[in-house]
C-alpha cells in the first residue's frame, strides 16, 4: 500500500468516529436559515422555502409573525433536526 492510499483508509476508519463527535458536541446548538414564505400563517403554521426550492415546509410560528405575507423572507430556527423548527422573524 502507498502512502496515499494509507492515508485514505485511515480517513475512511476515522470518518464514522469523527461525525458522531462532531454530532454530540452540536446537538445542542441553534441553527438559523431564511427562507422565504410561500403560504402565509394560517393559526399554527405557514409555508416556507429555500430559495430555488419548490419544496414548502409547513412550520409553526412566534405569534410575532402573524402578519407576515408570502414572498416576505424570513428567520427559522432549530436545534439539531429540522423536526423542530420555528419561524422567528
Amino acid at each position: 500500500m502507498n502512502g496515499q492510499d494509507e492515508v485514505r483508509a485511515i480517513q475512511k476508519a476515522l470518518e464514522p468516529w469523527i461525525r458522531k463527535i462532531i454530532q454530540d458536541a452540536t446537538k445542542n446548538c441553534v441553527r438559523r436559515k431564511t427562507v422565504t414564505v410561500a403560504t402565509p400563517p394560517n393559526g399554527t403554521t405557514m409555508g416556507v422555502k429555500e430559495p430555488y426550492d419548490d419544496a414548502v415546509m409547513d412550520l409553526p410560528y412566534v405569534s410575532t409573525m402573524s402578519g407576515a405575507k408570502a414572498g416576505d423572507t424570513v428567520t427559522i430556527e432549530w436545534l439539531y433536526g429540522l423536526s423542530n423548527a420555528v419561524v422567528v422573524k
